[in-house]
């Protein structure tokens, strides 16, 4: 049986047609440009990803963008200053049982433990993700975790039914669907300029142009 075309070759084929039918040569240079991009090796990649996988539903994710609980800054450094007082302790207690601070006896084990705990604590904050948005072949969907983002409205959206873009002031990306909804992105979110490059393709296949 032959197998039908994938969601990469039909974006291709409405790009074809949109060219075919384009009336102005400005027109046509743009709808090439948007059909380069999709060609990249990239997206060819993500689109042999998902003919491998048949089963794919369309939540489980091909890129992900994410803003952290914390700026990256904090937890990493956080996390190296806590390993290296780990291991200095742990030098410590494999010379001596005990060393005295002070006038206070100090078991370096016990020091190194709690030096350890804070490292663990630390590389646990940079995976926690306040807000996250997940692409795939077929849409977005968006989540909240903790109280940061919680005002914002989040859900899943299809390529198709995407419709505009607006920057807000409060640095908060509007993406509106054909039937009027929003759906709000943070533009703190880690790689935002490749996001919104991809979002805006989706402008320019599906819907009507950024206006000021």
């Amino acid at each position: 049986m032959e197998k039908g075309p994938t969601e990469h070759q039909k974006l291709m084929q409405d790009l074809d047609r949109m060219l075919d039918e384009a009336t102005d040569e400005a027109s046509r240079e743009e709808i090439r440009r948007l059909r380069n991009s999709l060609n990249t090796p990239e997206m060819l990649e993500m689109a042999r990803a998902a003919r491998k996988n048949a089963s794919q539903r369309s939540s489980d994710p091909v890129l992900e963008f994410h803003d952290p609980l914390l700026p990256m800054l904090v937890t990493a450094t956080g996390g190296v200053i806590a390993t290296a007082i780990c291991l200095y302790f742990v030098a410590l207690g494999l010379g001596e049982p005990a060393e005295v601070i002070g006038k206070l006896p100090l078991n370096p084990w016990i020091a190194a433990a709690f030096a350890g705990a804070f490292s663990v604590g630390f590389t646990a904050l940079s995976l926690t993700r306040a807000f996250s948005v997940r692409f795939d072949t077929s849409g977005m969907a968006s989540r909240t975790s903790g109280a940061r983002w919680r005002h914002l409205h989040v859900g899943s959206l299809p390529w198709k039914d995407v419709r505009a873009l607006r920057e807000r002031p409060d640095r908060v990306l509007e993406v509106r669907a054909a039937s009027g909804e929003v759906f709000e992105i943070p533009m703190r979110v880690v790689n935002y300029a490749i996001l919104r490059e991809h979002l805006d393709n989706m402008v320019r296949l599906y819907g009507e142009p950024d206006r000021p």
